[in-house]
């Protein structure tokens, strides 16, 4: 049982820093570029790539009463359900109905968070919620 933890642990670290390259990536090309990321950066696919991983990493499987997959999305909308300000970004994803699965809600939750300049202050907040987070 503490080797399969230790091997999570290095697994973990690996992918911060493989993600923490990401993120030097794009700040290497914003600079060379001096122009905003956008969609068409490989380095923002890497990035969010990476992000998606970590955020799905040893996430136990989970179904909601009707079937559905839970996926980040979920802890997301639970962590920010009821915090003022943080909590945009959710109800403009509900209001996509285009938007079916809890992946593609996540995703576009994430978009979100990166155009408005919250992913950050997101995460922060959702860690810092007991409640949801064990």
């Amino acid at each position: 049982m503490a080797a399969g933890a230790a091997v999570g642990e290095g697994q973990i670290q690996r992918i911060i820093r493989d993600l923490r390259d990401a993120v030097s990536e794009l700040t290497k090309e914003y600079k060379e570029n001096g122009e905003p990321i956008t969609d068409d950066s490989t380095n923002l696919h890497k990035f969010s790539y990476k992000l998606e991983y970590l955020l799905q990493f040893d996430q136990k499987e989970k179904t909601t009463f009707l079937g559905y997959r839970k996926d980040y999305w979920d802890y997301f909308s639970d962590c920010l359900a009821k915090i003022r300000g943080a909590n945009d970004g959710i109800r403009f994803v509900k209001s996509i109905p285009e938007l079916k699965t809890s992946l593609g809600k996540g995703r576009a939750f994430i978009r979100y968070s990166l155009v408005h300049q919250r992913l950050a202050d997101t995460l922060q907040q959702c860690l810092m919620n007991h409640r949801v987070t064990r």
